[in-house]
């Protein structure tokens, strides 16, 4: 369907109100999306924060290992997948070359 053009002297209140609309919940997808972004980058953060410190104990003070890293995610809320619920590798998805 081609899109119909509009002027100053041809529009009318119902396609004004119509263009309103549309771009309304353009506006609001992307405020979903940008709050989305943000928590996402946020969790992130936590996570490499987590990460980097583990790392720091385990080659400074040792006795820490990847039980102790991922018991430390499980605490703030960021569980290792189990095998059920991880993402397929490339070679599971037959991508793998």
């Amino acid at each position: 369907m081609p899109l119909k053009r509009y002027t100053a002297s041809t529009i009318t209140d119902d396609a004004l109100d119509t263009l309103y609309a549309n771009a309304s919940r353009g506006w609001r997808r992307g405020d979903r999306w940008k709050a989305e972004a943000l928590e996402a980058k946020s969790a992130l953060a936590e996570v490499l924060r987590i990460m980097s410190d583990w790392c720091v104990e385990a080659n400074e003070v040792g006795g820490v290992d990847a039980g102790d890293l991922a018991f430390r995610l499980e605490q703030a809320g960021h569980p290792l997948p189990d095998d059920e619920t991880a993402a397929p590798t490339k070679e599971a998805a037959g991508n793998g070359s």
